[in-house]
């Protein structure tokens, strides 16, 4: 490994490890920002025990990434604006092909548009794209793309109806420590 993947993966675990359980979004943020390289919007908010890997992780402004959210961004993950990823949701860039005998890595860039709300626990697999206003039911596994403003629910994930597309709310979710009192309540 050359120093400068050492480094890479250092900067990694320490931003894993000890910055992800700093009570101060400001500070996780900027650690996630000047440190990581990630393109975080403004008033992004980032919760305690989020867990990244990889270079390539853009977040829009006013969107929420709850607490321990996994991140992969060894090939791209880009969340919208105004999006609601609720706890302990799986957003993937990479995975192993399972029928190739050498374990083989497959993926793509994962793209989830503005306004998204994706419920607890969901997993959305490499090379997926989530469509604009679409939601994604807690539990559900996403193995490929959602249309926008659908609602998706299941393993696999399939599309089950529509979403009222008068959507007026703007994300911000700011919590005290690892809690869900809101700063300001």
């Amino acid at each position: 490994m050359s120093w400068k993947g050492f480094l890479r993966a250092a900067a990694l675990a320490v931003g894993n490890h000890g910055i992800a359980a700093l009570p101060s979004f400001r500070l996780r943020n900027a650690y996630y920002r000047r440190i990581l390289g990630y393109k975080l919007g403004p008033d992004c908010c980032v919760h305690m025990g989020c867990f990244f890997t990889g270079d390539f992780v853009e977040i829009g402004p006013h969107s929420i990434l709850n607490r321990r959210c996994y991140l992969d961004g060894r090939l791209g993950v880009k969340i919208g604006a105004n999006c609601s990823i609720s706890p302990e949701v799986y957003i993937l860039s990479m995975d192993h092909d399972p029928q190739n005998p050498d374990f083989a890595t497959c993926g793509g860039p994962t793209t989830i548009g503005d306004h998204v709300w994706i419920g607890a626990r969901a997993i959305i697999r490499g090379g997926v794209t989530i469509g604009e206003g679409a939601v994604i039911g807690a539990g559900a596994i996403v193995t490929k793309d959602v249309a926008p403003w659908r609602i998706a629910v299941g393993n696999p994930a399939r599309e089950i109806k529509d979403r009222n597309r008068e959507i007026r709310y703007r994300c911000r979710y700011y919590t005290w420590f690892d809690t869900d009192v809101q700063i300001g309540t």
